[in-house]
């Protein structure tokens, strides 16, 4: 099955590669050589081996350009027509349940990178997976393996599926259900247009300020330290932009990496940062900086007045022009 996917693979780089309608041509029809070396793989399969035969059925894509004529382009194909050859009702599935999770994190991987719509993704995926039975452990292997591969890929279905799963699943897998939790509270300051996670940290008063508490504003969550020359260096352009637009309803609430207050206060005063400052000193161990997926500073994550996403990393000119596109300039 993997000779075969890899011939497929390759058979797709070379349709890329044809520079005439001859040489595609030519592709399409090995492309259906090989759908039809497959199928008969599969058949024979059925007659000895019909376990293996639901392996491969799961495993099994075949060819856009012979089979998915109906389809208005192959991203839909894809997403419909993908386990075509399962018969989700077959009474040997329960004992494949490991390539049913595979087949679909392979299916949601596929999905997740080829950056069409998400909403349509979602819905695609949530018609696929309800063809799957709820008897059983057969669902629960197949979202599981959607809900892996969304993850891995920072997708935004990933929030809709992960929330599936906790409530089908969340009470009698109580361990699985609180990795998924964990996991949704870390997409959700991944994805934009996702609420972005409230936290609360020590200012250099030695108050506490939560992000909440800004809401009602466009707020540019500012990660950085004393000690990051980049980070110092881009000061002069955050100031000159919080300046130009606070009276507009834009706030800033910087973030610190920094390990010792006094440098931490320091470095606000002698860059004229006459913003919001949190931070529980911890260094690269910041609670928000592990929430938020922060790996490397400077770091921001602009999120609107009702606390949503907006983007992520955004500095010099292009944070800039997105924030004349907010406020009208």
């Amino acid at each position: 099955m993997n000779t075969f996917n890899r011939q497929a693979d390759q058979l797709a780089q070379q349709y890329r590669m044809q520079r005439d309608e001859t040489g595609r041509q030519a592709v399409i029809r090995q492309m259906a050589r090989l759908d039809s070396v497959r199928l008969a793989f599969i058949d024979s399969l059925d007659r000895t081996q019909p376990a293996f035969g639901q392996i491969a059925r799961l495993n099994t894509y075949l060819s856009y350009f012979n089979h998915g004529k109906a389809y208005p382009h192959e991203v839909a194909y894809f997403a419909k027509a993908y386990f075509q050859l399962v018969d989700w009702q077959h009474p040997l599935l329960p004992h494949v349940y490991p390539w049913v999770h595979q087949g679909f994190s392979r299916y949601g991987e596929t999905l997740a990178r080829v950056g069409y719509q998400p909403d349509s993704i979602r819905n695609w995926m949530a018609a696929t997976l309800a063809q799957v039975p709820e008897t059983g452990g057969l669902h629960r292997y197949a979202l599981g393996g959607l809900l892996s591969a969304l993850i891995a890929r920072n997708h935004p279905a990933s929030l809709y599926f992960g929330q599936l799963f906790l409530d089908r699943y969340g009470k009698d897998y109580p361990r699985a259900a609180a990795f998924v939790e964990r996991q949704m509270r870390s997409m959700a300051s991944f994805i934009t247009g996702a609420e972005a996670p409230d936290f609360a940290l020590p200012t250099p008063e030695g108050d506490t300020l939560r992000l909440s508490d800004l809401r009602g504003k466009v707020v540019l969550i500012d990660f950085w330290a004393s000690w990051c020359g980049p980070c110092r260096r881009e000061n002069p352009n955050v100031v000159r932009l919080f300046h130009k637009y606070k009276d507009k309803g834009f706030d800033i609430l910087g973030v610190s990496l920094d390990r010792q207050r006094d440098r931490w206060v320091k470095a606000i005063e002698a860059d004229g940062l006459t913003w919001h400052h949190v931070s529980d000193l911890k260094g690269w161990q910041n609670a928000v900086a592990q929430l938020y997926g922060v790996r490397s500073i400077p770091h921001t994550v602009l999120v609107d007045r009702e606390g949503r996403i907006i983007a992520r990393n955004l500095r010099g000119p292009t944070l800039e022009a997105k924030l004349a596109e907010i406020f009208g300039e």
